[in-house]
């Protein structure tokens, strides 16, 4: 059966009461004065080790009432975010490096990577190099033993910004589904025949000509010579071969994903820009006439209404088409600009990626592990016992300095008990780590001097102490010190403390000093020079203070 320590058995105690809770909840529930917040996170560990407490089982019921309250929520927002930032950086990249260049394939090619890298590029497990999340050790104890939350009944603004996104989501999708669906009624209602692998519908409406996958929409016009009927097709034709409406259809996906963004609009219509740019090269590459397919693209412009994801001849600007058509031997070199983006892609990828997480350590984390070191009792080094000694001299001086400082009564008295239960600690971790036998005679040394410390700061409490129940809590506190110097002594070879005068010597003195206070007042009645009488009142002051320690001698020595 395994024992559990005095801290051990009171945090158990307070488990079996409450049966299940956090940290805070057993802090909040021991007596006073409480511990450290860590230094109950400890013991609970232990406890764990031990085989206790359990927390895993507990943790499970709240990740999955996590789940339920929040499926989307702030994180799905983050994601639309970082979506929306790389496919505006994509957009930002082509238009300054490669709008201009004729090497329309390569800017395709950009355009179609970057599209699926921007949805994917957030949900990579990147832990960003420019960006850390410091967090305490409370923090993350907090965070693996919170209590299971209910789903909070009202709506809340992530949750209402959630559901406005995805309603107009899904109006832009039906939106796709009704071309979609009048495509097909166009299909069905107009005479079709095939040409080699492509279906030509003949419509009798005026539209412009366009094509969608394997398919040519045409205005049965007879006004329309045959050459430029040859021309429109072999236009149309490049975008079936090159499967342009398969990427016109996942830009639209796209745009219906990120509706709320500009630059996922501009960056569909610099994809179909590109499609006609490819299309307008491949028929001047088949030997038609520059000037009569200028002529034939400017009677296009002016037609009726478009289909929104189907590739049209007429598709982008006119004088911008006619720009391009004069730079297509004029290929730049997009491979190296696209190269050159890469990097960019890249910090930006890691500028975005999840934050560093780093666990603070300071102060409660130099406790904790000296807490750790008082239950396993384990041997420390002489250098570890110097640093931990010299941090807790620094907490002593610490909290020295802030009892001098402070006004108030109440806050005065919890610093005092604070520093209290430090010294304690620093006994404990004296008595309680091998330090060796043998002392040097400067460590002896200070040793006695820490003692001496302790015993003086006990005296100064209790002539403090203005209540006769503090005053025996602290002649208890002086008489545990005592026996607990002496064992200390004793177990590092130093000769037992001289022997204390008798009880009657003590009486003799107290008397004397008595006396000497009353003489000390007669002559601050008589004295008239000020410096003299500052003299005397500070030694009437000091005659006091004696008084009072051989008070508790004597108190002590008749207990005894």
């Amino acid at each position: 059966m395994k024992e559990l320590t005095r801290a051990e058995e009171q945090i158990m105690h307070v488990l079996w009461e409450i049966e299940k809770g956090v940290v805070k909840d057993i802090l909040d529930r021991l007596p006073e004065p409480r511990p450290a917040y860590n230094t109950v996170s400890t013991i609970v560990r232990i406890l764990e080790k031990k085989g206790f407490v359990d927390h895993e089982a507990f943790w499970r019921k709240r990740s999955n009432a996590r789940k339920r309250r929040d499926p989307m929520g702030a994180a799905w927002i983050d994601y639309l975010f970082k979506v929306a930032v790389f496919l505006g950086t994509a957009y930002i990249i082509y238009h300054y490096l490669l709008r201009n260049d004729a090497h329309f394939l390569g800017n395709r090619l950009f355009l179609l990577l970057m599209l699926p890298l921007s949805f994917l590029l957030p949900l990579a497990p990147l832990q960003s190099p420019f960006r850390s999340l410091t967090v305490s050790p409370e923090l993350l104890d907090l965070a693996t033993a919170m209590p299971a939350a209910e789903a909070p009944a009202a709506w809340t603004p992530v949750a209402i910004v959630i559901a406005l996104y995805w309603a107009v989501a899904a109006l832009f999708i039906l939106r796709i589904l009704f071309h979609l669906l009048h495509l097909y009624r166009l299909q069905r209602r107009h005479p079709r025949e095939r040409l080699r692998n492509i279906t030509l519908v003949r419509v009798a409406s005026p539209i412009p000509p366009f094509s969608f996958f394997n398919r040519i929409f045409l205005y049965a016009d007879k006004s329309v010579n045959a050459r430029e009927m040859e021309q429109i097709i072999s236009h149309e034709s490049v975008h079936i071969r090159q499967l342009h409406s398969l990427d016109i259809l996942v830009m639209e996906l796209a745009v219906a994903l990120q509706w709320f963004n500009p630059a996922a609009w501009l960056y569909r219509k610099a994809l179909k820009e590109t499609h006609e740019y490819l299309a307008d090269r491949e028929v001047i590459a088949q030997g038609f006439n520059a000037d009569g397919y200028r002529l034939l693209l400017f009677e296009q412009q002016f037609g009726a209404k478009l289909f929104e994801f189907a590739s049209h001849l007429k598709q982008s600007q006119i004088k911008r088409r006619m720009f391009m058509l004069n730079r297509m031997n004029r290929a730049g070199k997009v491979p190296y600009k696209i190269v050159l983006a890469l990097p960019l892609i890249a910090v930006l990828a890691l500028a975005l990626a999840q934050p560093r997480l780093v666990i603070a350590r300071g102060a409660a984390a130099d406790e904790k592990k000296e807490v750790a070191q008082k239950e396993d009792k384990t041997t420390m080094s002489e250098q570890e016992q110097k640093d931990l000694q010299r941090k807790l001299e620094e907490k002593a001086k610490f909290l020295e300095e802030k009892i001098n400082a402070a006004s108030d009564p109440a806050e005065k008295e919890k610093l005092k008990q604070a520093l209290e239960d430090l010294y304690k600690k620093r006994e404990v971790l004296l008595a309680g780590h091998e330090i060796g036998k043998k002392l040097s005679e400067e460590k002896l040394k200070e040793l006695q001097v820490k003692l001496t410390e302790k015993e003086k700061y006990l005296k100064e409490l209790y002539a403090a102490a203005d209540t006769p129940e503090k005053k025996e809590k602290i002649k208890q506190d002086l008489d545990t010190f005592y026996k607990k110097r002496q064992a200390i002594l004793e177990e590092y070879g130093v000769a037992k403390m001289k022997a204390q005068p008798s009880r009657e010597q003590m009486e003799k003195k107290l008397a004397s000093v008595k006396e000497m206070r009353l003489k000390l007042k007669q002559l601050i009645a008589e004295e008239k020079n000020e410096e003299k009488l500052k003299e005397l009142k500070l030694k009437f002051a000091e005659a006091g203070k004696f008084e009072e320690e051989l008070k508790i001698k004597i108190e002590q020595m008749s207990k005894t």
